[in-house]
């Protein structure tokens, strides 16, 4: 089972996710869940701050999509040229101390993970770095992500503001697995069979 924990539509007057509304959800689950966050890092940071066996017991898998790479990995420079609102931005201290929890984390940098969509109609191509981490959850035996990813163990640090100070891949005392590559080819093969069946 994959729970989404990410930006709500700006249309919808629900409430943001809370510590509280989090942890009911998790605690509702018959079974450990793939939880993918790509927004509302505060309340999950929250969460496991107060209660880490919840997250222990009810997590599997934990998807953080965000933060960026620059610097640490080979990032093509033409992304940067023609999507800079990936680049930019300040580090976020709750995405911080997820990244180095030691909780089963499995990273997608928002400036490797791009997974480009291309559209017809439009003749352009739309960023999509959310779906990776579907894929992922999705297959949650290890297999089938090495035909998508290249998904290494990794030893990050950040500082007190969030911002990544240390990445060293293939680290011998890892504490998360970093998506360094996506097969985009490969990926968009996976998603119309995923469709079509």
């Amino acid at each position: 089972m994959n729970l989404l924990l990410g930006q709500g539509d700006p249309y919808d007057q629900a409430p943001r996710v809370t510590p509280e509304s989090l942890s009911e959800t998790l605690r509702a689950t018959p079974e450990p869940v793939s939880l993918i966050v790509t927004a509302e890092f505060e309340a999950l940071d929250a969460l496991l701050a107060s209660d880490q066996a919840l997250i222990r017991s009810k997590v599997a898998r934990l998807f953080l999509v965000g933060g960026r790479a620059e610097g640490f990995l080979p990032i093509d420079p033409r992304l940067k040229e023609r999507y800079p609102e990936r680049f930019g931005g300040d580090p976020d201290p709750a995405f911080g101390r997820l990244l180095t929890s030691g909780e089963g984390v499995i990273w997608l940098p928002g400036d490797v993970c791009l997974w480009r969509h291309w559209d017809e109609e439009k003749q352009e191509a739309t960023l999509l770095s959310t779906l990776p981490a579907f894929c992922l959850a999705r297959h949650p035996e290890p297999m089938p992500w090495l035909r998508l990813f290249r998904v290494v163990p990794a030893r990050v640090a950040v500082d007190a503001s969030g911002k990544l100070t240390e990445l060293l891949v293939n680290a011998p005392s890892p504490n998360l697995y970093v998506v360094v590559a996506v097969d985009g080819a490969a990926l968009s093969r996976f998603l119309v069979a995923e469709v079509v069946s």
